[in-house]
């Protein structure tokens, strides 16, 4: 089960999920954003959070994290409708069950529920195949993360977006002209 969880309740928590999953260079297991973020955890059937992923929407913070990445200044982010930015996904790696899609599926769930047009978020090239299937597309270069010690390690963040498909604007009824006999 997925339920919002409050950062500041939950802080320790979050903190020790990232240090345990991100072992390749998480600079600092809290950051700017998670004050500000939507937080959720991933409860199993004791009831205990074993996973947590966060949303920052483009209309309540200043800056996305992805915008705030010196070497992703470049990116061109949609200019129609509110971007929700997911981050930090991240399950204890003693659970199975593919938790990483549960919470991606959840907050795709969430975006739409909120009206997003769009999910941005960063991948590295072993998940973005996935993610390509479930309909997101790259949308910039690949860069050296300064959240991660990627160039300690030589990965790169690569960022992603998923556009929601927009309505197609009701067909226009043909009014038919009334048809008047004239003698």
């Amino acid at each position: 089960m997925i339920q919002p969880i409050s950062f500041h309740e939950h802080r320790d928590t979050i903190a020790r999920l990232r240090r345990e999953v991100y072992t390749s260079g998480l600079l600092r297991d809290i950051d700017e954003f998670d004050e500000v973020a939507h937080h959720f955890g991933l409860f199993n059937s004791k009831g205990e959070i074993t996973g947590v992923v966060r949303v920052l929407r483009s209309d309540e913070v200043p800056k996305l994290e992805l915008q705030s990445e010196s070497d992703a200044q470049d990116l061109v982010y949609p200019s129609d409708g509110l971007i929700m930015e997911v981050s930090r996904g991240c399950a204890s790696k003693s659970i199975t069950g593919m938790p990483l899609m549960k919470l991606a599926a959840a907050m795709q769930d969430y975006a739409k529920q909120h009206h997003a047009a769009h999910v941005v978020t960063k991948s590295g090239t072993r998940l973005l195949p996935l993610y390509k299937l479930l309909g997101f597309r790259v949308f910039g270069r690949p860069f050296y993360s300064d959240y991660f010690d990627d160039r300690r390690t030589g990965l790169m963040s690569i960022p992603i977006i998923y556009d929601f498909v927009k309505p197609a604007p009701p067909a226009a009824v043909e009014e038919k002209e009334e048809e008047v006999m004239v003698w």
